[in-house]
C-alpha cells in the first residue's frame, strides 16, 4: 500500500490538498476525527480520552505521559489497520508523521501557509473578523506546539520530520497537490519488500501494545513494544510479578508474534 500523510495547520489549505490528492489517486481520504471515532468504537475506548491524546498538551508530563503514549498507539494501531486494508491512503490532520514511522514507503507531507492566505480562509469560512481569526490561528499553533514538544521532544514545524514542506501562498495548493502527484508516479515510494516488512513490525508492536493496555489485568502497566520480523520486545514497569507474567502470556497468544522478548521490571508506577 502507498500512505500519505498530510500534516497540517489550521486554515493552511492542507486539507482541500489531501482530498484532491486522494480523488486523484483513488484513495480513500481519511480524517484526523474520522481516525479517533474509528479507534474509539474499535476499541470501545472514550472518544474524549483519544482527542485529547492526540491533540491536548500533557498537563503534568511526568505523571501521565505514559497513558497518553498508550492512548495515542489506539489511534496508530486503528490507522495501520486502515492502511493495511488499502491498496493505498491519503490521511491529513495533525501529527500525520507520528502515526506511522520507519516505514520507507509513506510520503510525509507538511503543509503551512502564509498568514494572509490563512486569515482570508478563516475569514471566508468562519465568518470571524480578522482579529478573532487571527488569535484562533496563534491559539491552534500553540497548543499543538506545546503538544509535540512535551510528548515527542520535538517541533511539529521541523522539516527534517517530513519529505515534502509547502508553503501555501507561496506555491499555490493546485501546485503542491501536482506535486505530489509527480513524487507518487515517479516511484521514489512504491512499496518494497523491505518497506512491507517495516510497516509489519509497526503494525505487530501497535497491536501488542494495544492488547496489553486493553486488557483489564494488564492495562496499568508500563507498557512499549518493539518489533522485527516477528520478534516483539517489550519494555517498561509493572506493579507485579503475577502481572508482568500475564503481560506474557497474552502477547505471546497474538498473531504474528514468532518470539517474545519481555524485559519489563517490577516497580512501582507514577502517575496522575
Amino acid at each position: 500500500m502507498t500512505v500519505i500523510t498530510i500534516s497540517r495547520t489550521l486554515y493552511s489549505g492542507g486539507e482541500q490538498i489531501a482530498e484532491e490528492v486522494a480523488q486523484r489517486l483513488g484513495y480513500p481520504c481519511l480524517r484526523r476525527k474520522e481516525l479517533i471515532l474509528g479507534a474509539a468504537e474499535y476499541f470501545h475506548f472514550e472518544e474524549a480520552k483519544l482527542i485529547e491524546a492526540m491533540a491536548e498538551p500533557p498537563r503534568l508530563w511526568q505523571q501521565d505521559r505514559d497513558k497518553r503514549d498508550a492512548h495515542f498507539n489506539l489511534i496508530r494501531a486503528t490507522f495501520l489497520r486502515r492502511c493495511q486494508e488499502q491498496k493505498g491512503l491519503v490521511y491529513h490532520g495533525f501529527s500525520g508523521q507520528e502515526l506511522i514511522r520507519n516505514v520507507p514507503h509513506v510520503l510525509r507531507v507538511l503543509v503551512l501557509a502564509e498568514e494572509s492566505f490563512r486569515l482570508d480562509t478563516a475569514t471566508s469560512r468562519s465568518g470571524a473578523d480578522r482579529d478573532q481569526a487571527l488569535a484562533n490561528i496563534k491559539a491552534s499553533d500553540k497548543k499543538f506546539s506545546k503538544w509535540t514538544r512535551l510528548m515527542y521532544g520535538f517541533e511539529w514545524n521541523n522539516p527534517t520530520l517530513y519529505d515534502l514542506c509547502f508553503n501555501i501562498g507561496r506555491v499555490s495548493p493546485e501546485s503542491a497537490v501536482d506535486t505530489i502527484l509527480g513524487i507518487i508516479a515517479s516511484g521514489d515510494f512504491v512499496p518494497t519488500e523491505p518497506s512491507i516488512q517495516k510497516f509489519n513490525d509497526e503494525l505487530l508492536a501497535s497491536t501488542v501494545w494495544s492488547a496489553i493496555t486493553q486488557n483489564e489485568e494488564t492495562s496499568g502497566a508500563y507498557v512499549e513494544a518493539s518489533a522485527k520480523q516477528g520478534r516483539v520486545l517489550l519494555t517498561g514497569t509493572a506493579r507485579s510479578k503475577k502481572i508482568l507474567q500475564a503481560i506474557t502470556e497474552l502477547a505471546e497468544t497474538i498473531d504474528g508474534v514468532e518470539e517474545l522478548v519481555n524485559e519489563m521490571n517490577i516497580g512501582t508506577i507514577w502517575r496522575s
